[in-house]
């Protein structure tokens, strides 16, 4: 098998995820661990944004409390929520429309 396989298969899918995008943040891994929660929990090969949006907001606010800085760039709207729902300014429903959203 090539490193780059154009082949549609799950596991080039799952691949294009994780080793492509920039590794400057930790987006691509809050994915990858909320689609394998997610996958662990549902009988379903169809993930809605409604199931992954906390999963994977979750994800990022447990690594924002010991790694904050996740870019060189200025901070989206996304990660202020994620850093003011670890802060307790925001409830986790705030959360969730603010990730479905961005």
């Amino acid at each position: 098998m090539n490193f780059i396989d154009v082949e549609p298969t799950l596991e080039n899918y799952w691949r294009a995820i994780i080793l492509f995008g920039k590794n400057t943040a930790s987006y691509k891994f809050a994915l990858a661990k909320s689609l394998i929660d997610i996958s662990l929990a549902k009988d379903s090969d169809l993930i809605s944004l409604e199931d992954l949006a906390l999963p994977y907001a979750l994800h990022l606010c447990e690594h924002l409390k010991h790694s904050p800085k996740q870019s060189t760039f200025k901070s989206g709207k996304f990660l202020r929520a994620c850093h003011d729902f670890n802060q307790q300014k925001i409830s986790e429903i705030q959360l969730i429309d603010i990730t479905e959203l961005c």
